[in-house]
């Protein structure tokens, strides 16, 4: 049995071999004007236990999980131990998925939202108990605070769920931008959900204006604030923030698919995606290994703006909840965070054990059914069986 383990690690360090040449990249950011270094290793670690992990996930991926389509990346303790591209970004020209492939990460995209508002919060351009019709004056609600709208307290109204009384007078051939929802709630004013701050309700309308803040106190485009002050600073190059708006090119674009009698039909048309801030962002594995690895950095914020973010929201009460600003809490282990996203063909996860920096990214372009049950598959793998850590 032995002498199998050793075959097959063999086996996989063959597999490997073409990782190793990829170099370290040193990410120049500053931090009060001092130059701060970052170092991604992109070699796979190559230790026996290791090894043995990257196996356990390569064989759940071809006998659980063989219908996956899509890409996985998992990193301990920083270092990558696991990462594969499988099938196609676009089933009608039978492109391959690589490692660099640009997934539509859906909701995942809001912790980069988050990050935008609080590196303004940081720079003292604006409090997250401002309330939000400073910035948004047309907003009908004066009471909605920034920080309700990071942690979903703020009751909005769900754009989602309010569409068709939004298609009962927009132009349906015309894409919505995130102005357009402004208008939408200003015109008609539908009743609030809940008191703010006295319930969790989780809510896209919130980073739809949280994107707009994000444009008024910068002044800058969304997508160009998140690309100069987050993508380049740490060298995220398969990374953009897209809209049906924008319409700007993304590098190894993935197109999303849905199944469709027994084969892939294109799911990516819909009159929300103009829409940003709650969605948006295309990343690849790559760039989300690079981004986690920055979040233990001061790099775009310090440590102590970012525990905010990974901390318990809460209500008026008192009573706290799973989720902070943009990230959602493991209900079991404080050092777990974690997001999903599921828009039109895509399918998106993070999750982030800050205690081991340990990392599991998956992204998938058919809108798999079976994304959280691979991630808490991966999970048991990573934390050798342990499925309470793994509960989310």
């Amino acid at each position: 049995m032995r002498g199998l383990f050793l075959g097959v690690c063999i086996s996989w360090i063959v597999l490997a071999c073409d990782t190793k040449d990829k170099k370290k990249i040193k990410i120049a950011g500053k931090v009060d004007s001092s130059v701060v270094l970052l170092n991604y290793n992109l070699n796979k670690a190559d230790d026996s236990i290791s090894l043995r992990k990257a196996l356990q996930i390569k064989e759940l991926l071809q006998t659980k999980f063989k219908d996956f389509n899509g890409a996985v990346l998992v990193s301990e303790k920083g270092r990558i131990i696991y990462d594969t591209a499988i099938g196609f970004s676009d089933f009608q020209t039978r492109t391959r998925l690589n490692l660099h492939s640009s997934f539509h990460l859906a909701s995942v995209s809001k912790q980069f939202t988050a990050m935008g508002i609080m590196m303004l919060e940081e720079a003292g351009k604006l409090s997250y108990d401002d309330p939000a019709v400073k910035f948004i004056p047309k907003l009908p609600y004066k009471e909605i605070t920034i920080r309700q709208l990071l942690n979903h307290t703020s009751g909005l109204p769900n754009i989602t769920n309010y569409l068709p009384n939004f298609l009962s007078f927009w132009d349906s051939c015309e894409i919505a931008g995130n102005e357009d929802i402004v208008y939408v709630l200003n015109k008609n004013k539908p009743s609030l959900q809940f008191k703010p701050g006295t319930r969790f309700s989780y809510n896209n309308t919130g980073y739809i204006l949280l994107g707009l803040i994000v444009e008024k106190v910068s002044g800058m485009p969304f997508d160009k604030f998140i690309t100069e002050r987050i993508f380049k600073p740490l060298h995220m190059d398969d990374s953009r923030v897209y809209s049906m708006i924008n319409n700007c090119e993304v590098p190894n674009r993935v197109y999303g698919f849905s199944h469709y009698r027994g084969g892939h039909s294109p799911d990516e048309n819909d009159i929300r995606n103009g829409l940003v801030g709650e969605k948006g962002v295309y990343s690849s594995v790559i760039d989300l290994y690079k981004w986690d690895q920055a979040l233990y950095t001061d790099v775009l914020v310090s440590q102590k703006t970012i525990k905010e973010a990974f901390d318990h929201g809460q209500v008026n009460s008192g009573r706290k909840i799973n989720y902070g600003f943009g990230w959602r809490k493991a209900k079991t282990h404080d050092d777990i965070v974690y997001h999903f996203g599921h828009w039109r063909g895509f399918k998106a996860c993070i999750i982030r054990f800050t205690n081991e920096k340990n990392l599991i990214v998956i992204l998938n372009n058919t809108g798999s059914r079976r994304l959280k049950q691979m991630a808490l598959s991966i999970t048991d793998i990573v934390n050798n069986g342990d499925s309470e850590k793994g509960a989310l």
